[in-house]
C-alpha cells in the first residue's frame, strides 16, 4: 500500500536503505517507487532526478557523523572529526562511493565545510587555504574507507604466490609486508590522520613564522628553523 504523509526525507531515507541493503547499482527509480509504494513519477514530487536522490543520501549519511568532545586540543579534534566521519561512511559500506563523488551541497554539508574551515582560520590560514586543507583532509578520510570496504585485498590462499613475484624485484621482508592480509586498517587510518595533522601545524608554525618576521618580531635565524627540512 502507498505509504502516507510521504515527504522528500522519507523518499531520502528509503533511498539510502535500497543502497544499504541492496547496493547502490539497484537504486532505481523503479525500485525506490517499489519500496514505498507508490507509482515512479510520484517521487518527482518530493525529488528533482537520481543526482538529486544522491546528493540527499550524501546529506543523511553526513548527519549521522558524530564529533565527539570539540574542547580538546586541535589534534585530539581532528581525531574526532575523522573517527566520527569515517565511522558514518563505514556504517553505510555501498553508499561510500556516493560520498567520494558528490560534491559538497545542502544545508547540513555546507555548515560542516564552514565549521571547519572556521579551525583553518583559527591557525591563521586563509579560507582558500583552508577549503584546500580540508579536501585534502576528506579526501583521505572517503579514499580510506574506499580502500577498507573494497574487495580486491589478496586472499591468504593467494599470498605465496604474490610474495614471489614481490621478491623478484624486492627484498624478503618488503615482499612479506606486501602481501600482508588483513591489513590494519585502523592503525593506518590514524597514522595518516596523524600525518595530516603534522603537515597542518607544521605549515601553522611556518605561516605564523613568516608573519613575524615579516612584522620584524622574528630574527632570520629563528625564521629558518620552520623550513622544509629543519628538524
Amino acid at each position: 500500500m502507498p505509504r502516507r504523509g510521504l515527504n522528500r526525507r522519507k523518499v531520502l531515507k528509503a533511498a539510502l536503505q535500497v543502497v544499504d541493503e541492496e547496493g547502490l547499482e539497484e537504486l532505481t527509480m523503479r525500485r525506490l517507487a517499489q519500496v514505498l509504494g507508490i507509482e515512479a513519477p510520484s517521487l518527482y514530487k518530493h525529488i528533482a532526478n537520481k543526482a538529486d536522490i544522491l546528493d540527499g543520501i550524501a546529506g543523511l549519511v553526513y548527519e549521522e557523523i558524530d564529533f565527539g568532545d570539540a574542547s580538546g586540543s586541535f589534534s585530539e579534534r581532528v581525531h574526532s572529526y575523522a573517527n566520527g566521519c569515517r565511522r558514518a561512511l563505514l556504517r553505510h559500506p555501498n553508499a561510500v562511493p556516493i560520498m567520494a563523488t558528490r560534491p559538497v551541497t545542502g544545508r547540513n554539508t555546507i555548515a560542516l565545510a564552514q565549521t571547519v574551515i572556521e579551525q583553518m582560520h583559527s591557525l591563521g590560514f586563509c579560507t582558500e587555504v583552508g577549503r584546500r586543507i580540508v579536501n585534502v583532509s576528506y579526501g583521505f578520510i572517503v579514499g580510506h574507507a574506499l580502500a577498507e570496504v573494497g574487495s580486491g585485498r589478496t586472499s591468504l590462499a593467494q599470498m605465496p604466490e604474490v610474495r614471489r613475484s614481490f621478491e623478484c624485484v624486492v627484498s624478503e621482508d618488503v615482499a612479506r609486508t606486501l602481501a600482508l592480509d588483513p591489513v590494519d586498517h585502523d592503525a593506518e587510518f590514524e597514522l595518516g590522520i596523524d600525518l595530516i595533522i603534522a603537515g597542518i601545524e607544521r605549515k601553522a608554525d611556518k605561516l605564523r613564522a613568516e608573519r613575524l618576521l615579516s612584522t620584524g618580531q622574528l630574527g632570520p635565524a629563528s625564521a629558518a628553523r620552520f623550513q622544509p627540512g629543519q628538524p
